[in-house]
């Protein structure tokens, strides 16, 4: 019996799909020799491994046992020598691909270059990702295996499986193709196949902007719990997102010139930009810096100015309540503030560039967006006396 024969499980022979065994061969070399299924040409291919040279052979021969043994085990539990990541290229594991990318971006991070919460997310899609694979039992071991039928699939699952949105669907498209990318640009994936992929087309976004009477009760707010109703005052005359809000310090409003400083450091696209602080929050505002320091985050704890960061989610949560205190519909959440406050701004006859600036969107369409057409005619335009 050859000496592979009595270090190898006992297995069926269709376990042999992906490989043949390893084998101890010793002639003029002494090498353990086995066949892998190359994944991309499906065919056979032989593999050596070279036992090193021993002065006793009887410790040589039960090395390149041992050797043979550890291949083989290998072998049965899924392994094929194409996962291997040190010198090829072409068939890098999907786990090393990922890990790679994800010390990209913290290193990024520690930089400056990408925020937190970016790096958080990519962490979620991920996890979606194996999330999927081990529900539907895919194998994804190298890199090449997330390929465009594997991800299509994914997408539907992501969209009908789970009932997401179109939005949802493509946001984890979108991710697909960032990572896809970053595989390409390293030779680990042969194309962007992503580019192939259509995007679902998203329903318009749903802005209900507060009424008459849900305003009357946030100014309510002023008296009940006056640093959260100036949180609120901000995002409505400032239009500054909720995280960004909480990494905010006293130093980066500057009252003397009118406006707040959001640092790149805070700033979700990257950028040192500033806002106008409107005359008629100008009060309130003062008022909330009563007694804060320079290096006090503007919203701490109690949506106090201290020198402990706000979290974000406890602003959501004390809008929540403060909605199911005062009986208000759901539909009108927090970013509701921030939507009203730019639909405000342009009934106010303020032009739509000016209000995109104070907004900070990178596209003037996103601005229009909340600019609601009409449903019925216009008594102004009826009016008008423009004439050819």
């Amino acid at each position: 019996m050859p000496e592979s024969q009595k270090n190898t499980p006992h297995v069926n022979s269709t376990a042999f799909i992906s490989f043949r065994p390893a084998e101890l061969s010793i002639g003029k070399q002494w090498v353990v020799i086995y066949y892998a299924k190359n994944p991309m040409s499906e065919k056979m291919e032989r593999f050596r491994v070279y036992i090193p040279a021993m002065k006793n052979q009887k410790e040589r021969k039960k090395l390149g046992k041992k050797m043979a043994l550890e291949i083989n085990n290998k072998l049965y539990s899924g392994w094929l020598p194409y996962y291997s990541d040190t010198k090829s290229t072409e068939f890098k594991s999907y786990e090393y691909c990922k890990e790679k990318f994800l010390e990209q971006n913290e290193k990024d991070v520690k930089t400056g270059l990408k925020r937190i919460d970016t790096l958080r997310t990519y962490k979620s899609f991920l996890k979606m990702i194996d999330l999927y694979a081990k529900e539907k039992k895919i194998d994804l071991k190298l890199a090449i295996h997330l390929n465009k039928e594997f991800v299509v699939n994914y997408l539907d699952w992501i969209l009908y499986e789970r009932n997401n949105t179109a939005r949802t669907h493509n946001n984890h498209l979108d991710f697909v193709a960032t990572f896809v990318n970053y595989c390409v640009h390293r030779g680990w994936i042969k194309e962007n196949f992503v580019k192939q992929i259509p995007r679902r087309k998203e329903s318009e976004k749903k802005r209900k902007v507060l009424p008459a009477e849900v305003k009357e009760k946030v100014k309510q707010l002023e008296t009940k719990n006056f640093h959260f109703y100036a949180l609120c005052m901000l995002i409505y005359y400032c239009f500054i997102r909720r995280t960004e809000l909480t990494k905010l310090k006293v130093s980066d409003v500057e009252l003397v010139n009118n406006r707040i400083i959001l640092r790149a450091e805070i700033s979700k696209n990257k950028k040192t930009e500033s806002v106008t602080i409107p005359r008629k929050f100008l009060s309130t505002l003062i008022k909330h810096l009563e007694n804060a320091k320079n290096s006090d985050y503007l919203f701490g704890e109690d949506f106090k100015p201290c020198d402990t960061r706000l979290k974000p989610a406890k602003i959501s949560s004390t809008w929540d309540k403060f909605r199911l205190d005062n009986d208000i519909d759901i539909i009108y959440q927090f970013y509701s503030l921030k939507d009203t406050g730019i639909t405000d701004l342009l009934k106010a006859g303020l032009p739509a560039i000016k209000v995109r600036d104070q907004a900070r969107h990178h596209d003037l369409k996103i601005t229009e967006k909340y600019t609601a057409r009409n449903k019925t005619f216009d008594l102004e335009v009826m009016n008008s006396e423009f004439d050819f």
